[in-house]
C-alpha cells in the first residue's frame, strides 16, 4: 500500500520551542497520520534552548530529517530549506505550535486534483479558552485572495509548483505564506478546500516565535505593494483598511462602510463590535 501512495513531505520550521511542548505535539500529530508514505523534515532555526536535544531524542524513536541553521535565518528561509530537502512529490507545512488531526494528509490528498494549485482545510482556531472553526470557501480563487488571505497558514501542494513560482519570498518581513498563495493561484489555478476540520491553529498572543508583531504588519504592507497591480480598486481599498486594523490604527464606522465590500460587511461589523 505504501509504495502505491505518493510520498508527502511534512515540514516544520522551529525555533526555541522545546520548553512549551508544542513542537513535540506537532511532530507527533504528523506521526499519527493515516497516510502511510510520509516523511518529516524539521528545520531548527538556530534554537538556543533544548530544541536540538528534543529533536535528537525524537529522531531515535522515529525517522526525522533534521536540518539546523547555525544562525537565525527566519521563517521564510527555513521553509525554503525544508522544501529543498524534501523528497516528496507533495509537501505540506505545519507551524511548530499547531497540530494536525490524524486524517489531514489522507483527506487533503483525496481532494487534490489537477487544475488546482493546492488544497487546504477548515481550521479550528484556538484563542486561549475560546475556540472557533474557520469554515472556508470550497474553492478559493485568485480574486478571493486579492481581498485577503482566505486560505490560512498551511496547504498541501506539489513541490514542483512551489519551486516553479520561486518559493517563499525571503525578502518579505512576514506574510510570506499569503504572498506565495497569490503566486500559486496566479500560475496554477485556485485552491480547493477539503470539507473537514483537519488542523488546530494556536491563535494566542504569544504565537509568533520567528516573526515579531511589528514585522507582521510591515510584511502585509510590502505584500500589498508587491501585488496591488493585480488588484481592483475595491480590493486595494479593502487591503488598506485591513492593514490599518492590523497596525492598531483607529478606524471609524464611516471609513469601514467606505472601505469594506458589501459582501463582507457583516463580518467586518461583527469584528468591529467585538474588538
Amino acid at each position: 500500500m505504501t509504495n502505491k501512495q505518493p510520498l508527502v513531505s511534512a515540514y516544520i520550521p522551529t525555533r526555541n520551542r522545546a520548553g512549551t511542548g508544542t513542537l513535540e505535539r506537532a511532530i507527533r500529530s504528523i506521526l499519527e497520520q493515516t497516510w502511510e508514505n510520509l516523511e518529516i523534515v524539521v528545520v531548527d532555526d538556530a534554537s538556543e534552548d533544548e530544541t536540538p536535544k528534543l529533536l535528537s531524542a525524537l529522531a531515535k524513536e522515529h525517522p526525522l530529517k533534521i536540518i539546523r541553521n547555525e544562525h537565525p535565518k527566519g521563517a521564510a528561509v527555513s521553509r525554503n530549506i525544508a522544501i529543498e530537502h524534501a523528497n516528496g512529490e507533495f509537501v505540506a507545512g505545519l507551524d511548530d505550535d499547531d497540530y494536525w488531526r490524524p486524517k489531514r494528509i489522507e483527506r487533503l490528498m483525496e481532494e487534490f486534483d489537477e487544475g488546482y494549485c493546492a488544497v487546504c482545510s477548515n481550521d479550528r482556531m484556538v484563542f486561549g479558552e475560546k475556540e472557533i472553526v474557520w469554515k472556508k470557501k470550497p474553492v478559493i480563487t485568485l480574486q478571493d485572495l486579492l481581498f485577503y488571505n482566505q486560505v490560512g497558514n498551511q496547504i498541501l501542494t506539489k513541490k514542483i509548483y512551489i519551486r516553479e513560482v520561486g518559493g517563499y519570498d525571503e525578502s518579505l518581513p512576514s506574510a510570506q505564506d499569503y504572498d506565495l498563495w497569490i503566486r500559486l493561484a496566479h500560475d496554477f489555478g485556485p485552491f480547493k478546500t477539503a470539507p473537514h476540520t483537519l488542523q488546530v491553529v494556536n491563535m494566542s498572543e504569544d504565537r509568533e516565535s520567528i516573526t515579531t508583531s511589528e514585522k507582521k504588519v510591515e510584511g502585509y504592507r510590502v505584500c500589498f505593494e508587491k501585488h496591488k497591480h493585480r488588484m481592483s480598486q475595491e480590493q486595494r481599498t479593502y487591503q488598506k483598511y485591513r492593514i490599518k486594523l492590523a497596525a492598531g490604527e483607529p478606524v471609524s464606522w464611516l471609513e469601514m462602510f467606505r472601505s469594506v465590500p458589501s459582501h463582507m460587511l457583516v463580518k467586518e461589523i461583527t469584528r468591529k463590535l467585538f474588538m
